[in-house]
């Protein structure tokens, strides 16, 4: 019997809080300790500065205030601060780091998704392809998100963009998302119609090889028109998005690169 399975026998129960702390720990114990000590320094060394040019930090500088503490580098939790978005963070750019070793990103990955099915909470997150994903509705996630990154393999630069509005979204940041959907979609268009052209300027183009109903061209014209008007006036007062409005427009987007590959593929 599994400690969750007790808990759950016996009635009792933690905060959403506490199952996040519960996470950070288990990390902390397995994924950061295991860098720690099988790990030569150099391949250390390197690794740790690679996490902290992702996540935008001076490494040199902790590991000189490591170093007064005789820690030649120190642990990735140090990084984090047991704070649960931040760790998130860090196990994606340890991910990235490590992408010459397909064991020890199994190794991750085996440890995130079990440390993920042992929390009595939904967490709001999954583990996939090196990247954490918000959970929503679970036949959404799979039909849409799941199917969109998969079909994106043959665009890898815009497989990143839509990670990159995932992350964002998951890490709460209700900005950055549109702007990252939109810069997929565009990447794509230009790649099915060979064209360095925006998004914008693309869009009639792409509808006529596409060959929707105009039902569907309206839907895909408001999309374009919301996502580029919200782009244009990145430097001034935009309206205050919502969440909801947000995590919409992220699932249309998932919607839109499935029917425009699927389509463009049907075609070929």
């Amino acid at each position: 019997m599994s400690v969750k399975e007790f808990d759950k026998l016996f009635g009792l129960s933690t905060s959403i809080e506490e199952e996040k702390n519960k996470f950070i720990n288990r990390i902390e114990n397995t994924v950061f300790s295991y860098f720690v000590k099988h790990h030569e320094f150099e391949e250390y060394h390197r690794l740790f500065k690679h996490v902290c040019y992702e996540l935008g930090l001076d490494a040199e500088d902790l590991i000189q205030k490591s170093s007064f503490i005789r820690v030649s580098v120190p642990n990735f939790k140090t990084l984090t601060n047991k704070d649960f978005i931040q760790t998130l963070r860090t196990l994606v750019a340890i991910y990235k780091g490590v992408y010459e070793s397909q064991d020890i990103q199994q190794f991750i990955s085996k440890v995130i998704n079990d440390t993920i099915e042992k929390s009595t909470f939904n967490l709001g997150i999954k583990w996939t392809d090196g990247v954490f994903f918000p959970t929503g509705d679970k036949l959404l996630d799979k039909e849409l998100i799941d199917t969109a990154v998969s079909l994106l393999d043959q665009f890898p630069n815009e497989k990143i963009d839509l990670k990159n509005a995932l992350d964002n979204y998951n890490s709460k940041s209700l900005y950055g998302v549109v702007e990252n959907c939109y810069i997929a979609v565009e990447g794509i268009s230009r790649h099915l119609l060979g064209n360095k052209k925006t998004l914008d300027n693309n869009k009639e183009d792409l509808l006529r090889l596409l060959q929707f109903s105009r039902y569907w061209d309206k839907i895909f014209v408001n999309y374009l028109s919301y996502a580029h008007e919200f782009r244009r006036h990145a430097g001034e007062k935009r309206h205050e998005l919502k969440s909801e409005e947000v995590e919409g427009f992220l699932y249309l987007t998932c919607l839109i690169i499935r029917a425009t590959l699927r389509s463009y593929n049907d075609k070929k």
